[in-house]
């Protein structure tokens, strides 16, 4: 009888698996498909659906960060999608949920990191890459909103420690983009074309002077 009781007590105290998360899941379809594209576009050439030649998307798309560690940047998107949506159609314990936190974190600075020098230092801005990064903000919102409860002080789920990862994560990813970025073999062919384009477009004029 004893052993009956301290069976049922340790079966009871076994965490029941999680069902998959299909709202993570259709969020990481939804980015996979706005990152895919854009993967195909570098891969391929080809001008951006609803954007005029010259126009920021294609200054961003010929622009060196496009090309991250000589494949397209939109393709780590791409691989973090299906990485959080895996995660999320496993079903989101405690440690899958923590791994897919850190990947968005991470993306979600990165991003922000690419807006601004899309804006700042390129001149353009990419509807594309906006909408994937709206995508990853939407995506770290709903991971917030179906966070596992977390037990104990120890506990990774705990709002300190998951601001720490969250931020190291996003610091960590742009600090390594701008170290590959800041190399001189970073800027792709084709950059100055595509710029030349834009600066037509825009209608954008120089002017000089000469003693």
């Amino acid at each position: 009888m004893a052993y009956a009781g301290r069976k049922k007590v340790e079966a009871q105290r076994e965490p029941i698996a999680p069902s998959a998360d299909w709202a993570i899941v259709g969020l990481s379809v939804l980015g996979l498909i706005v990152a895919g594209y854009l993967t195909w576009l570098k891969w391929s050439a080809g001008g951006a659906f609803l954007c005029k030649a010259g126009s920021g998307c294609d200054l961003v798309q010929a622009s060196r960060y496009s090309i991250l560690l000589w494949v397209p940047t939109a393709l780590w998107g791409a691989l973090l999608y299906i990485a959080v949506g895996v995660l999320a159609g496993l079903g989101l314990t405690q440690k899958r949920w923590v791994a897919a936190f850190v990947l968005v974190s991470g993306g979600v600075g990165f991003s922000a990191y690419l807006t601004f020098l899309s804006v700042v230092d390129v001149g353009g801005a990419c509807v594309y890459c906006l909408a994937s990064g709206v995508v990853l903000v939407v995506l770290l919102f709903a991971l917030l909103w179906r966070r596992p409860s977390g037990r104990g002080k120890k506990s990774r789920l705990r709002t300190a420690p998951l601001t720490g990862y969250g931020i190291l994560a996003a610091v960590a990813t742009i600090l390594f983009g701008a170290f590959i970025y800041a190399s001189p073999w970073s800027a792709p062919v084709g950059y100055q074309s595509a710029l030349a384009r834009h600066l037509k477009q825009s209608g954008a004029v120089m002017y000089g002077a000469f003693w």
